[in-house]
């Protein structure tokens, strides 16, 4: 089975208002070329794009509500290109495969995983190829590394790669738990 290993050092520009700040990963991936993941992209109110775009994948874009500075799983909506892909998952699962986001895109099934209780271990899977990403180091060593097994191509990598800026607590039980609880919280000094 073949396995390739790339990893993309996380960036950030502080540059201008607190508003306009972006943050993300950036790198080449042997054949695949440049590849940045940028967020928030853009800002709509309470929602926020991240975009992965390179030199031989394909432009994607997932759109959900902030938390933090990543877009979650909450409301999501995802693109490739104009495209909007369907996605799907069972927040009310007990366990992390049963948890998993469901994505069809370019007519293949994808399911996007935790791999571990962390939130930083998650994995890509279709037919025949698994991407693992995990995100390691700390401050400005900080990078995502990504394991491919199998024949993978642009659109597989792309996919793994946007969802490194996407918060993906929820695909836990603990996460989900602790997202419910910090959304709570937020709520909450709206009335004060």
């Amino acid at each position: 089975m073949q396995r390739h290993t790339y990893s993309l050092d996380r960036w950030e520009d502080r540059s201008g208002h607190r508003q306009t700040w972006t943050f993300g990963y950036r790198g080449t991936a042997g054949e695949f070329g440049k590849i940045e993941v940028v967020y928030p992209v853009r800002r709509h109110g309470d929602r926020h794009v991240t975009e992965v775009r390179g030199d031989a994948v394909p432009t994607m874009s997932f759109d959900g509500w902030a938390y933090g500075r990543k877009p979650s799983l909450f409301c999501a909506q995802f693109s490739v290109g104009r495209d909007g892909i369907r996605l799907k998952r069972n927040r009310w699962a007990q366990t992390r495969a049963g948890r998993a986001l469901r994505m069809w895109v370019a007519g293949r099934d994808y399911r996007y995983l935790a791999t571990t209780a962390r939130h930083r271990d998650r994995a890509l899977v279709r037919d025949g190829v698994e991407i693992r990403s995990s995100r390691q180091g700390k401050g400005a060593r900080k990078k995502a590394v990504f394991t491919v097994l199998g024949p993978a191509d642009a659109t597989d990598l792309a996919l793994a790669a946007v969802m490194c800026g996407v918060n993906t607590r929820n695909l836990t039980r603990g996460g989900a738990v602790r997202a419910f609880f910090n959304r709570s919280l937020s709520w909450l000094e709206v009335f004060q």
